[in-house]
């Protein structure tokens, strides 16, 4: 990458608050059993970290949905990867999301999920940018807001790069 990268959220901050975002579901949820479906390939760090800090009963799903091409959404969402009925039907449902943005990719999935006539569904995204939105929606977990910022790390990508980073960075344009 060309531009200079500058760490938004470092690594303590990003697992500290993952702990708490389990803690809260788990208030949320009690003894009940909860399916995390990480949307891939963003979310798998942050479900991965959420599920190691959740003290309840959980299962884990994938689902995989794409609407960016480099650093901009097309606006159009194709399911690349659904889920099973027999996974969601009667189960609580949280939907592990690595950034909202437009919100469009998790308005699309929580209607997509309610088909399958789920106890509950639930969103959680790590990161929040608001300034970005065009449909109304809000995330029932949220990791943290920022600026309208392109970020990477911690799952996030450019052209699938820099997933591996430990910590979310921005993209300083000079």
């Amino acid at each position: 990458m060309k531009n200079k990268m500058e760490i938004l959220i470092d690594e303590a901050k990003l697992q500290s608050r993952i702990k708490e975002i389990a803690e809260e579901i788990k208030k949320d949820y009690g003894d009940e059993e909860v399916v995390f479906c990480s949307v891939l390939k963003g979310a798998v760090f942050f479900t991965v970290d959420l599920m190691k800090n959740y003290q309840g009963d959980c299962l884990l799903d994938v689902v995989r949905v794409s609407s960016y091409e480099g650093e901009n959404s097309t606006g159009e969402i194709n399911l690349k990867i659904p889920l099973k009925q027999e996974n969601i039907e009667n189960k609580n449902i949280v939907v592990v999301e690595d950034i909202i943005d437009t919100g469009r990719t998790l308005k699309y999935l929580v209607e997509y999920l309610k088909k399958f006539n789920p106890k509950s569904v639930k969103t959680c995204a790590l990161l929040d940018k608001k300034a970005r939105r065009v449909v109304e929606f809000n995330t029932d977990y949220t990791g943290f807001e920022i600026e309208d910022l392109f970020v990477i790390g911690y799952g996030l990508d450019y052209d699938e790069k820099y997933r591996n980073f430990p910590y979310i960075a921005y993209v300083k344009n000079d």
